[in-house]
Parts: structure tokens; sequence; C-alpha cells
């Protein structure tokens, strides 16, 4: 028994020394044997080294392909076990493949191995590839690991590879959400028309679009290939919107007729400094062009949130000469301090629908460079009795997204 065991050992040890005196290593640590029966060997022995990818592509989906899926080498069948042992092959159809010195040679896999699996129209998995790199395997899967046999006293230990059947892979697993953040600068142009009754027989009235320094953030989660979901927050530099308050015989309904009428005595002229803070829900949908550049369209709800922070101004100007004397030039200076008090500190918040449109190009497998434009519709809101529009917004930026799977 004694010189049975040892011969066992000893075997053993010989299939492994064998194995380590054929491999060859790439300048990245990664290793190919001779044979598939090597290695074979230096897995069931663990002494494998499993290949590991040094190049980022993203998925590309070739003719009758539609869908690819992320899964682990395991996640293909019972046969993978153990993982694979596949020959390498160099550059094909757009990927780089493995190095030039594991070209031939046979590579092993780990079973938690991250790959692609492209399934066509039925949902059935046609091909296989590294999910890091998108490198092909030798074959539309890789060949699985073979059971090596145990020693038994009777023989010397010895190798044999089994027969592999085809690998047929399984079904895909269900798409993993992949979520990202994001973040753009940009410009944020805004509006509004409001009119008001203030003091003293002061009308108000507020037409003007202005466009500042903005910037956008947020969370987004891709469901599958096409549909995804956004959570953001739009802000920007304060807006300065031109307002005029008139002084005279009128009402908020009828300032033409006032006007018409020369019932106006003066004008005052203002500029409201107004922040605005925006957040939103919408989902996106979208396709792939390429395997770097996506075109998404997007829509949702958005609440907005517009304050006055400070009003400036307060020059007059004559509307009728006519009327104006020493006596109302004293009203309207006299109302200026009254108009400041009244429009600075008001605030309105309100939802609107969006819309828009969105591009990503991949830098790699985390990084892309994102461009946003979105439209946020007009909408009226009342606030203290007075009507206001909120003219509709456009944003335009461009930044980073960053994905985490």
């Amino acid at each position: 028994m004694k010189i049975l065991s040892t011969v066992a050992v000893l075997s053993a040890l010989f299939v492994s020394m064998t194995a380590k005196a054929d491999m060859v290593t790439d300048a990245h640590g990664n290793v190919g044997y001779d044979t598939a029966a090597e290695c074979d060997a230096a897995v069931a022995s663990g002494t494998a080294r499993f290949y590991t990818p040094f190049t980022h592509k993203a998925p590309l989906k070739r003719k009758g392909e539609v869908k690819v899926q992320t899964a682990t080498l395991k996640d293909m069948g019972e046969q993978y076990a153990r993982g694979a042992c596949d020959v390498g092959v160099g550059r094909r159809m757009g990927r780089e493949g493995v190095s030039t010195v594991l070209q031939g040679k046979f590579i092993p896999f780990s079973p938690e191995m991250p790959v692609n699996v492209y399934t066509d129209k039925s949902g059935s998995a046609v091909r296989i590839t590294m999910a890091q790199c998108d490198n092909w395997f030798s074959g539309s899967a890789p060949r699985p690991v073979a059971l090596v046999s145990t020693p038994v006293a009777s023989a010397p230990v010895s190798t044999v590879e089994e027969e592999v059947a085809p690998v047929v892979a399984p079904a895909a697993p269900a798409f993993a959400a992949k979520p990202y953040v994001f973040g753009t600068l940009g410009a944020l142009r805004a509006g509004t028309k409001a009119t008001y009754a203030g003091p003293q027989n002061i009308y108000g009235v507020s037409n003007d679009n202005d466009t500042r320094f903005a910037g956008q953030v947020g969370f987004g989660t891709q469901f599958n290939d096409w549909l995804g979901a956004e959570l953001f927050y739009t802000g920007s530099a304060p807006h300065k919107f031109d307002s005029t308050a008139y002084l005279g015989n009128t009402t908020n309904s009828d300032l033409k007729t006032a006007v018409d009428n020369g019932w106006i005595a003066g004008t005052q002229n203002y500029v409201n400094e107004t922040q605005q803070h925006t957040y939103g829900a919408r989902l996106t949908l979208g396709k792939n062009l390429t395997d770097k550049f996506r075109l998404f369209a997007k829509g949702g709800v958005a609440g907005t949130t517009m304050k006055i922070e400070e009003v400036t101004g307060g020059q007059s100007s004559n509307s009728s000469p006519t009327l104006i004397n020493s006596t109302v030039q004293s009203g309207l200076n006299s109302v200026n301090g009254a108009v400041k008090n009244k429009l600075e500190g008001q605030k309105g918040t309100f939802a609107r629908a969006t819309a828009g449109i969105g591009a990503t190009y991949n830098l790699n497998d985390k990084l892309a460079i994102r461009g946003d434009y979105d439209h946020y519709f007009k909408k009226n809101y009342d606030h203290n009795g007075h009507t206001y529009t909120a003219k509709g917004k456009h944003y335009v930026g461009v930044g980073i997204q960053y994905n985490f799977r």
C-alpha cells in the first residue's frame, strides 16, 4: 500500500510539473498551456492562474442577435462548474483577442468570470464572449474543463480528457438593472410673464427671458436595452427679469385702455433677480446605435420653485408728459420702496411636464461622455391672487456619466 501511495503521489507531481513546464505567460500575467489535458490538470490541481482581461469593450450585437445580457461562466450550465480551458484567439471582427503569445494555447477561465450572453429573437443563447473586453472564445462558447481521473491502486495516475459534447448554452438570465450617476454643465434659458396690482394705484407687468449658467445632476437605472428611469436636479445662477410698474388711474385688466386714454402718469423699471430650483423624475427610451454611442428620449414631470431674491432699479420715466408734475414725480418715488417690498421674497412652487433628448459616448465600460437637452413646458399658476406664467425653459448641458456595472 505504501508503494502504491508513493506511485500515486509521484504521478500527480509529474503531471503538475509537466503542466508547468509547458506553460507560457504573457506580459499581463495570463497563462496558456500546449494541450487541453495540461490545462485541465492545472485547474484540477488548483495551480491554474485564471485569465484576466486587460482591455475594455462594450458589447456589440452581430447579425441575428437581438439582446445581450451579463452572467458568469458557471451560469451557462453544469459543464462550466470548474470553468473552461479554451484555445486563445487573436483579433477577430473588431475585438482585440488575447496576447500573441497565448494565441493557440489552452487558457484557463474561471467559473466566476463575467461573460456576455447574446440571444436571438427566440431568447436562445447563440454566442458567449468575455464581458469586460467582449473578446471571442474559440467558438460560440468556450470549451469546458474536462474531468481528470483520480489515482487508483491498480494503475498509475493518468489524465483522461472526456469527450466534450457540443456546448449549448441555456437561456440567458434575466437582464440585471444597471445603475448610474451623471452630471452635466451648460445653460438654462427661462422666462416669466406676470401682471400684478400693487399699492398706491400701481399696476406691474413683467414679460422677459434670460439665459444663465446651469448644471444638472442625477441618478438613473437602465432596466433593459431600451427602457430606463432617472431622478434629477437642475439648478442655475439667478435669472434677471425686467419688469415695469405703472402709476396712474388703471386696473389689472384694463392697462391698454388706460394707456390709450392717457391715464398713466409714469412708470418705474425694475430688475427681478429670480432663483430657480427644479427636481424631477422621468423615463428614458433609447437604443445603442454602435457599441459606444447611445441615443435616448426623455419624458416625465418636474417640480419648479421660483423665488424673487432681490429687486433693483426703480428708475422713473414719463409715459404721459402732460400729467407729470412735481406731485406725480414725488408719488413715483414714494412707490419705489412699496414695489420692492411687494416683489422681494415672492415664491411659487408648481409642477410641469418635461421632455428632451440625450446621448452618451462610452469611453470605457464604466465612464461615458453625456449630453442633454431638456424642455420644461410652460405653466400658469396663481399666487396671492395674481396669475403668473412660467415660460417654457430650455436646458442644454454636457458632462460625464458613471456606470456602476
